[in-house]
């Protein structure tokens, strides 16, 4: 019998660990991304532009889940509202066209500054301009399922770290690299407050339960396991992990406006800096339940990192 196909859409820190994960499992496994870069041994590549529907109703032919793993191609405001909802569209419509599950990874920028733990019933109130595309993108999963027969489920993850973050995340690989060495580790806020972090294997894990679990989840939005300690707290776990101090050095809220003359990045950072400034934490309990099994607890999931930044070949 021939394995379902999976079409994974991205290959950033997520979509090319998700692709790996689900070829281990034994099924067929296609991954589209802007370039034909390999992403592993029996694992296809699909090159082109996912903001054309007609590629990516060809790319995603026979399958039966499709993964949007896909982020913009630079973390600007103006290029979020340009390219996110064109490459939405197409790849609802290529879900649609192969009468696939579409899996939807998401983060949590639509909430916005609220009071309290997020819940996935918590209104979608973010005004800043990537926290309007999500929402956005959350009210046109919506209409695609009521009007389109669209059959998708989202998991909304906190900032990443672990083996596989991209250096976009403030945990990145040259901030772990650095850790292992006994650098210090740039923070911005207030490193004292609360965070919900999102574990890469444990948004991978979940990525792929998403895809092969029963009918009951479509038409829901989960949150993923997070892993909930303060910034200061996580960077003193990674760099213990390590056998070194795992000290940080933080960068006010305030300075992120100079700064930004000199690190564009840390000019977008200004829109969500109320996540770093207070506790800013997820209740995942409904993925907890529904997913048992699935969620590593902050000293297993530090020791996994710094293992995988300083063992590279394990």
């Amino acid at each position: 019998m021939t394995p379902p196909l999976h079409v994974v859409f991205g290959a950033g820190q997520i979509g090319a660990s998700l692709a790996r994960l689900l070829h281990s499992r034994g099924d067929r496994v296609r991954v589209v991304r802007r370039g034909d870069k390999p992403v592993g041994a029996g694992i296809e590549v699909r090159a082109g532009d996912a903001r054309d529907a007609t590629f990516a109703i060809a790319a995603t032919a026979g399958a039966s889940v499709v993964y949007h793993c896909m982020n913009p191609s630079a973390y600007t405001a103006a290029t979020w509202e340009a390219e996110f909802p064109a490459q939405g569209e197409a790849i609802i419509a290529a879900a649609l066209a192969a009468n696939a599950r579409l899996v939807v990874l998401d983060n949590l920028y639509g909430y916005g500054p609220v009071e309290g733990a997020l819940t996935e019933a918590t209104p979608l109130g973010a005004t800043g301009p990537k926290g309007r595309v999500r929402v956005a993108w959350a009210e046109r999963l919506e209409r695609a399922r009521r009007e389109q027969g669209l059959r998708y489920v989202a998991g909304r993850a906190g900032d990443f770290f672990g083996p596989g973050a991209g250096d976009q995340s403030m945990l990145g690989a040259n901030t772990l690299r650095g850790l292992a060495a006994g650098k210090s580790a740039w923070l911005v806020g207030d490193a004292d407050q609360p965070h919900a972090f999102g574990y890469v294997p444990d948004v991978v894990e979940g990525l792929a339960a998403f895809g092969t679990a029963d009918a009951d989840i479509e038409g829901r939005t989960f949150h993923f396991p997070a892993v909930q300690a303060t910034p200061r707290a996580l960077v003193a776990a990674l760099g213990a992990a390590a056998g070194k101090p795992g000290s940080a050095n933080v960068l006010p809220g305030w300075s992120l406006g100079v700064a930004g003359l000199f690190m564009p990045i840390l000019r977008e950072l200004r829109e969500t800096l109320y996540q770093w400034e207070r506790p800013f934490l997820v209740d995942d309990s409904a993925f907890r339940a529904r997913f048992p099994g699935i969620g590593t607890n902050l000293p297993d999931a530090a020791r996994q990192t710094m293992a995988a930044i300083t063992q590279p070949s394990a």
